[in-house]
């Protein structure tokens, strides 16, 4: 759904539920605040996962180096 009609369904919402100016500012900034937090969570998510691969590259480096002497 488009960014414009989802405002406007969320003012028909809004408007059905007989809210005041102030609770309707609170819906958007919850909405706003929420959309921030996952967009901060996908940075940190990403930079763990980035890490993780590179430790586990390593690891797999260091066991095949283990078996190759092995051998």
């Amino acid at each position: 759904m488009s960014h414009k009609k989802r405002g406007i369904a969320d003012l028909k919402f809004v408007k059905s539920e007989n809210k005041s100016v102030p609770e309707i500012c609170a819906v958007y900034e919850r909405k706003n605040l929420l959309k921030d937090g996952y967009k901060e969570a996908g940075k940190i998510n990403l930079f763990l996962a980035e890490m993780c691969l590179e430790a586990d590259n390593e690891a797999l480096s260091a066991c095949e180096e283990k078996l190759t002497e092995c051998e």
